[in-house]
């Protein structure tokens, strides 16, 4: 190959291939996980009523009516506790099945390649929207378990194969911004199931199954855009040494032939993983110079789930009764101004990212957290002392303003820099761990948050607080600004805190350029 190295300072272009590529993957899968987070806490009572029997109140006292027209009123004190803990159930079934896919990240992506992932990922998707529009049709809540279970597993691997896949088609001076529509995706789904939930559209008891089994939808259309979609030109060059066709991808998703630079970038990675193989699980924490870019991450993922956002999608309807918000219309149209905002956030985080960078918001939002957590403690703490209607209704503006914070920074941008903190051959089992910490954290979340709240009281939130304290401190002192950086570039930030030399940049001097297959003895030369 004769290309010269030479500097290509144009401008991105967003190519057809690199806009279906980015718009399919999130649109596909990212959507697909926000809209199983926020789906089932809608419909609940009418799940709960078919499959186990209704409540009603009688004379104060909480009963099942075992015959609606004929029988008395049977009152059965245990009923109640489970309903509720066989629905907790299911709702636990989607966090834990996200741990088990985020184990299989690295070996799906090995196999099959960051876009077969996704297209073996739809086959899950639609298996679990089977189980759980058969549900109610089979009379089996066993069904809907199994189908959070299903759901639970497309939602790990997505989590760790759709940054991965944008990342890595994307060109750096874009990439912030593009890793940002994982997660506007995220929140889209959310809020769609949200409305969709509304006792108007799809949250009726006649209506439920088609809510829930909405979610194969977007995998439907993913795999019929399948042949749109680009490969990995990484993948394709530094795992499958397949360089001709990484250089025609990388073309076409360029939208120019002068693409040097950026493959000798992916050349000089390929011959040092060539050199020293890809990295387990075990291998990366042993690995020295990814020690902090692993420290960092694992602590952002755990973050995000403690400082508990899944605790105010899960169970917005619980909060919102604690603070006396009645139920009905205004519980719902609360949960939708929550969505809404959460949508929005994320489009100002996607328009301003590259400007302000990861850091700054990521410390801003965790920064705006610990205020609102602060903000709603007192606000709950009010509402035990008085019953003021109108203080109950701040409650609203506290967690509005707690998802601003979140939704500009500790949401995203975790999962963006999980794919921009490391190398080739240390990435997939990063994003597995990363993926299987935050699913677990995400777990404990969804399964203790009842409990906790009402041990707590309304003290809930300084827990979550603390969290945020913390992690705020942590990023000020020890994460570095990674825009507009290249991979390598990004590795030599962290060579001083690891302890390790950094590596040369890429040359672009046409006299200096190496082949492929001579590259291995030049890195060690360079060691």
């Amino acid at each position: 190959m004769g290309e010269g190295l030479v500097e290509d300072n144009s401008k991105p272009k967003a190519t057809f291939p690199l806009i279906m590529g980015v718009a399919m993957a999130v649109i596909g899968s990212a959507f697909q996980y926000g809209y199983n987070i926020a789906v089932v806490n809608a419909p609940a009572d009418e799940i709960k009523d078919y499959f186990f029997g209704p409540l009603k109140q009688c004379e104060n006292v909480t009963i099942i009516d075992l015959n609606a027209t004929t029988a008395p009123c049977v009152v059965n004190k245990d009923h109640k506790s489970y309903r509720e803990n066989m629905y907790s159930l299911a709702v636990a079934a989607f966090p834990f099945a996200g741990m088990i896919g985020s184990l299989l990240v690295g070996p799906v992506v090995a196999k099959f390649g960051r876009l077969g992932g996704l297209m073996i990922n739809n086959l899950i998707s639609v298996l679990s929207a089977i189980c759980l529009g058969a549900a109610k049709p089979a009379g089996s809540f066993a069904l809907i378990v199994i189908g959070r279970f299903l759901i639970g597993v497309f939602a790990g691997l997505a989590t760790g194969v759709v940054p991965m896949y944008i990342g890595e088609i994307s060109p750096k001076e874009w990439r912030g911004a593009i890793g940002v529509l994982n997660q506007l995706l995220i929140t889209i789904g959310i809020l769609v199931a949200q409305l969709f939930g509304l006792q108007s559209v799809l949250g009726t008891p006649d209506l439920w199954p088609f809510l829930l089994a909405f979610t194969c939808v977007p995998s439907i259309l993913q795999s019929a855009c399948f042949p749109f979609m680009p490969k990995s030109p990484r993948f394709l060059l530094i795992d499958q040494q397949k360089e001709d066709e990484a250089r025609n991808t990388l073309v076409k998703l360029r939208g120019t032939d002068n693409v040097m630079t950026e493959m000798e970038e992916m050349r000089t990675e390929a011959a040092e993983q060539e050199a020293a193989g890809a990295l387990s699980i075990p291998q990366l924490f042993r690995e020295r110079t990814v020690r902090w870019q692993l420290i960092t991450i694992l602590l952002m993922m755990v973050a995000q789930q403690l400082s508990g956002i899944n605790a105010v999608f899960f169970y917005s309807n619980k909060i919102f009764d604690a603070a006396g918000i009645p139920k009905g219309n205004p519980q719902d149209m609360a949960s939708v101004a929550v969505g809404s905002v959460n949508v929005l956030m994320t489009i100002i985080s996607v328009a301003i990212i590259e400007r302000t960078g990861r850091k700054a918001l990521m410390v801003w939002g965790f920064g705006q957290m610990i205020f609102w957590c602060l903000a709603l403690t007192i606000i709950l703490n009010l509402l035990v002392i008085t019953k003021i209607a109108w203080i109950s209704y701040l409650s609203i503006a506290c967690v509005i303003g707690y998802i601003v914070g979140f939704a500009i920074g500790p949401g995203p941008i975790p999962w963006l820099i999980t794919a921009e903190l490391f190398r080739q051959a240390a990435r997939p089992p990063a994003f597995m761990v990363a993926c299987l910490v935050n699913w677990t954290c995400n777990f404990i979340v969804g399964i203790s948050f009842p409990s906790v709240a009402d041990f707590t009281g309304p003290y809930v939130f300084i827990g979550f607080m603390a969290v945020c304290i913390f992690i705020t401190v942590f990023l000020a002192i020890v994460m570095p600004e990674t825009k507009g950086k290249t991979f390598q570039e990004i590795s030599n930030l962290f060579a001083k805190r690891n302890k390790v030399p950094g590596r040369a940049s890429v040359t672009r001097d046409q006299s200096q350029k190496i082949p492929l297959k001579s590259m291995e003895n030049h890195v060690e030369e360079q060691v």
